[in-house]
């Protein structure tokens, strides 16, 4: 892996960004073993020391979005694709020298995953657990004895078991907190709106995509893809057999960075299939095939902005009408995917992800699917006025760092008044529903 530290030398590129967009993007990925891993990056927990409340008030509630841990591979294919075309090679003859050697490092490798496909991981389990220690520890005003914390989840047994770490964690650092965790068809629609019942999921009018399709783009990209599977295979044509190169390269993209996630004993280093630029061009691949799948599911996933809004908005109210601190306080959860996690990126337009690319060339410098690491999440954390009366506040955090809300103005950043945020959120909602 010490291999992509040194591809930064390939690209001379000059350096500019401008708020989100980042003409670095290649050379920050071909230095930076975990941004070439996309999806598969891992959560860091080393980040800035965040602001202090604002004077005169204090945080009383937190809302918060969640991906599950760290994981094995989520569909079986990461791990079979290329095992399987290198055992038919194997039978024909058609393993290179170096496809020989890799050949038992992938089966001893297979072995300890095929059976664990989908599971959340020991990392993953502490990664929540982590999050929910500091969540209690940089706002402690929010959860006094009785909070009520309520916590949905999808249905997916990763997220499941991310939702009971972190609410067992919870319960652990903070024992007098009333918690509830719930799971059902419903909650889909604030957790995984693909998976709530078809008639409840947001409807809009629709944004075809306007670029060339992925298996296109791959060609543009990685025009010299055969050069990878050339160390593998004899012969690259017999090798592949009908299959779609782009589908092999996006799913040896998922093999080669799925590894950080796994337990030690299970970590099998797959970095030597790629060299020079490759790393490069097969993320840029797999970012452009996110950024097209994530795309799409704005407009339903609306919905999840909608709970934000309305729960905080329940919240509120029961602040402002006098009702016990207990009733106000504590924090709303939920917790599902990526595909989720990137959509809400670009309809709040979280540090300017909802920008549109000009071209598909460009969509690598506005969107980089690495935002979005195992356990990713972000907050809205409340404020309240510590006396008398005064707008509500919030600022919204990501992964630990306190982020913006597209051109939204905040004079006094990272604190919104949660009344501007409240209208900003509901225009993006309207401009993806058309409602």
């Amino acid at each position: 892996m010490k291999r992509f530290c040194l591809l930064a030398l390939i690209f001379s590129a000059l350096a500019f960004s401008a708020s989100a967009q980042n003409y670095n993007v290649r050379e920050e990925v071909a230095s930076d073993w975990y941004k070439f891993s996309g999806l598969d990056n891992l959560l860091s927990f080393d980040v800035p020391e965040l602001t202090q409340s604002p004077k005169g008030y204090k945080p009383f509630y937190v809302s918060h979005y969640g991906r599950h841990g760290s994981r094995y591979a989520y569909m079986a294919e990461t791990y079979k694709t290329l095992w399987e075309m290198m055992h038919t090679a194997a039978d024909n003859g058609n393993l290179t020298e170096f496809g020989e050697r890799l050949l038992p490092r992938l089966d001893s490798f297979y072995e300890k995953v095929r059976y664990h496909v989908g599971e959340l991981t020991p990392l993953g389990w502490e990664q929540h657990r982590e999050i929910a220690r500091r969540m209690v520890a940089f706002f402690p005003e929010a959860f006094p004895k009785g909070a009520r914390v309520d916590a949905a989840s999808s249905p997916t047994q990763r997220a499941i078991v991310s939702m009971t770490s972190f609410c067992t964690s919870l319960a652990a650092t903070a024992p007098y907190l009333d918690i509830y965790a719930h799971q059902g068809s419903l909650e889909c629609l604030a957790t995984s709106p693909n998976l709530a019942p078809a008639e409840l999921r947001t409807k809009g009018p629709g944004f075809p995509f306007p670029f060339e399709e992925p298996e296109v783009f791959f060609e543009k990209c990685f025009p010299d893809w055969r050069n990878v599977y050339s160390r593998i295979f004899k012969d690259v044509d017999a090798a592949f057999a009908g299959k779609s190169p782009s589908d092999v390269s996006y799913k040896l993209q998922m093999l080669i960075a799925g590894v950080n996630s796994l337990p030690s004993d299970v970590k099998t280093d797959f970095s030597d299939i790629l060299t020079g630029d490759e790393p490069v061009k097969l993320w840029e691949y797999s970012n452009f095939v996110r950024f097209k799948q994530y795309r799409a599911h704005r407009t339903p996933y609306c919905s999840v902005v909608c709970d934000f809004i309305d729960k905080a908005d329940r919240r509120i109210s029961l602040l402002e009408n006098g009702e016990a601190r207990k009733a106000w306080s504590g924090a709303d959860l939920r917790f599902g995917h990526d595909h989720v996690m990137m959509a809400l990126y670009q309809i709040m337009d979280i540090e300017h992800f909802g920008h549109e690319p000009e071209s598909s060339s460009e969509v690598a410098y506005w969107f980089q699917d690495y935002e979005s690491p195992m356990a990713t999440n972000i907050q809205f954390v409340f404020y309240r006025p510590k006396k008398g009366s005064g707008p509500v506040l919030v600022k919204l955090i990501r992964n630990g760092v306190e982020v913006h809300l597209g051109d939204l103005p905040c004079p006094d950043f990272p604190y919104y008044r949660w009344d501007d945020v409240r209208e900003f959120l509901l225009g993006r909602v309207a401009h993806f529903t058309g409602k």
